[in-house]
């Protein structure tokens, strides 16, 4: 007897899903009105409402708000914080010379040569670095050492100082030539809340934070994106600085434009280590998943208890 009690109890809320919609048969399931008819009512709201608080919320995951006092970022022509790049140490820099004279190119363009180009593309498409193979890496020292001029020092000049500091030594050897001389490349490292961290490198003179945060497929839903850390170094060190980047503020900052070899780290919310859900349908489904069960048993135990 009951054994069909039972039974009939489980097809009756079975035959309410089929009945409703994901948010009605949620309330409607005999389980849960026998619920909210007994001492376990307190620990149902509760539940929910713990439920309800591990959602993140919008607020949390839209970029460049604005905040209070703030105009509306679309009336707003911001002005960019941003000094020349000086070259460090480990840095690559991209030296080409065209010249009359073969041998030069040859020592300075390397992928001019139909073997050397197959070599770096290969090497490219295995996950190596483009100017890693073709460019000039600044010593410990802070030199370059470049063909025909030899050893220059490098380290704290920005790129058009150094262009210029080559095209002198260039002038004593060469008469006619054309120079070209770029950063290879930003390197920058993604760590944490990503949806795919890891190592990249934009090739290109600037990049913006939200250029690399794209490269790197964006944050994760769960990213703590008002407490970013940015690791960058210097000339006297490296240093550790908070980014927000909800806040539209940033773009006038300093940290707007990424430099090479920087780290950016994201903590994850603490929603993620409560492990309930990300979205709200997400944790009313887990949540809904358990107490239906646990209600369930009780009430089936219950009845046959009684019987």
């Amino acid at each position: 007897m009951g054994s069909r009690k039972t039974k009939q109890i489980i097809v009756e809320n079975l035959n309410v899903i089929e009945s409703t919609t994901y948010l009605e048969f949620t309330f409607k399931m005999p389980i849960f009105e026998a619920a909210m008819n007994s001492k376990l009512y307190l620990f149902w709201v509760a539940i929910v409402v713990l439920g309800l608080s591990s959602c993140v919320p919008r607020k949390k995951m839209v970029y460049l708000q604005s905040g209070e006092g703030q105009p509306p970022i679309d009336s707003v022509a911001f002005t960019y914080n941003r000094d020349a790049y000086k070259l460090q140490v480990n840095d690559i820099v991209d030296v080409k010379v065209f010249s009359p004279e073969e041998t030069v190119n040859e020592y300075f363009n390397v992928q001019q040569n139909s073997n050397g180009l197959q070599s770096m593309n290969a090497g490219v498409q295995s996950g190596g670095d483009l100017y890693y193979m073709t460019g000039f890496s600044i010593s410990d020292s802070g030199n370059i050492i470049l063909p025909v001029v030899g050893s220059i020092n490098a380290a704290g000049l920005t790129i058009i100082e150094l262009k210029d500091t080559i095209a002198e030594r260039l002038n004593i050897y060469l008469k006619e030539y054309h120079l070209e001389v770029k950063l290879g490349g930003i390197r920058f490292t993604a760590l944490g809340e990503f949806n795919s961290p890891g190592k990249y490198v934009l090739l290109q003179n600037q990049a913006t934070i939200y250029e690399a945060i794209a490269q790197a497929r964006d944050l994760s839903m769960v990213a703590s994106r008002n407490n970013i850390k940015l690791i960058r170094q210097y000339p006297d060190g490296t240093r550790v600085h908070t980014v927000n980047l909800l806040d539209q503020s940033i773009i006038s900052s300093p940290f707007y434009f990424i430099q090479p070899n920087d780290v950016i780290y994201v903590e994850p919310l603490k929603v993620k280590s409560w492990g309930v859900g990300v979205t709200g349908a997400q944790t009313l489904t887990t949540i809904l998943s358990v107490v239906s069960s646990s209600l369930a048993l009780i009430i089936a135990l219950n009845t046959i208890s009684n019987n």
